[in-house]
């Protein structure tokens, strides 16, 4: 609840006036809190999305009772999530994301503003998506036990979207840093995993843990690798040639890596070249593959050989 709350703090008065007075219960399982301007205020939980009313009730209906957003809404709670400082935070923006206290991240759109081929800007931010982050410690348990089973080996979280991956990568850095005594370096490109706000990190990835925030994972990981001394490096979303290119350096300096990629099945990995060729550089001896619909559970783990 706490964590949902600190959330809404970032939107707002409206929004938060009508979020704070939503049931407990039901605040424990939201995942995100959608604001569209003029459209209605809905937000998603493990079983779907739902509508909230002006008066804060949840529904699961589209009637004349439900609270519409605003420009003036969104227009609010963009200066807030940028703690009124929107040029502090222009690379986040144009990236599509502003991670705030709290490990929350905000996916922000509207109309992009380019400069030399590459977006540099939003300007009239027309939605914002916040990410209530929460922290599962312990989830990642049967992951290391499965993954770790043969000896400290790397391995690669295949999932899709929604099952978990991120949030199970936080808590095996958690695991290997604390329980393991691995020194852990974690490269956080979007802020997903670590959510370092102000320079420290908002949530829990271990005491012998080093965080890498905002670096493009290829650079991270030869960063990590340079400088460093990992024994372990984690990072999300792997995949593109630069990737492969820095893993197999890694590995080449006897770095393990824990990663993770969309993939839901063998098929997938062998279908796609860059998760293919991320296989093939050695850095990781598993497959473990994550259930659709029930998230941080493991479907199946799948053994590398040579012959893969």
């Amino acid at each position: 609840m706490k964590r949902f709350m600190k959330a809404c703090g970032f939107l707002s008065k409206r929004v938060y006036s009508v979020l704070s007075v939503l049931p407990e219960d039901f605040c424990k399982k939201v995942c995100e809190i959608r604001l569209r301007a003029g459209k209605p205020l809905s937000v998603v939980t493990f079983d779907g999305s739902m509508y909230i009313t002006s008066t804060g009730r949840v529904t699961g209906l589209l009637n004349t009772s439900l609270f519409t957003v605003t420009k003036a809404d969104i227009k609010e709670s963009f200066n807030r999530l940028c703690e009124y400082s929107v040029y502090s935070h222009s690379n986040d923006i144009a990236s599509g994301f502003i991670t705030v206290a709290g490990g929350h991240r905000a996916g922000v759109y509207g109309t992009a503003v380019y400069s030399g081929g590459r977006i540099t800007g939003m300007r009239d931010v027309g939605g914002i998506n916040m990410r209530v982050a929460r922290e599962f410690r312990g989830c990642a348990q049967e992951l290391v036990n499965e993954a770790f089973a043969d000896g400290f080996e790397g391995f690669l979280l295949c999932g899709a979207p929604s099952t978990g991956k991120t949030t199970l990568l936080r808590d095996c850095a958690r695991i290997m840093s604390d329980s393991m005594f691995k020194k852990v370096a974690v490269v956080d490109e979007r802020g997903e995993i670590a959510a370092v706000s102000h320079g420290e990190a908002q949530n829990d990835v271990g005491i012998n843990t080093d965080v890498l925030d905002g670096y493009i994972k290829s650079e991270g990981i030869l960063q990590a690798v340079r400088t460093l001394s990992p024994d372990v490096i984690v990072c999300d979303e792997l995949g593109g040639d630069k990737d492969v290119a820095a893993v197999t350096g890694g590995v080449n300096s006897g770095v393990t890596f824990a990663a993770a990629v969309h993939a839901t099945n063998v098929d997938d990995i062998r279908s796609k070249p860059s998760l293919y060729a991320l296989v093939k550089t050695g850095a990781f001896r598993k497959l473990i593959f994550l259930k659709s619909g029930e998230p941080c559970r493991i479907c199946e783990a799948v053994s590398i050989g040579g012959d893969f």
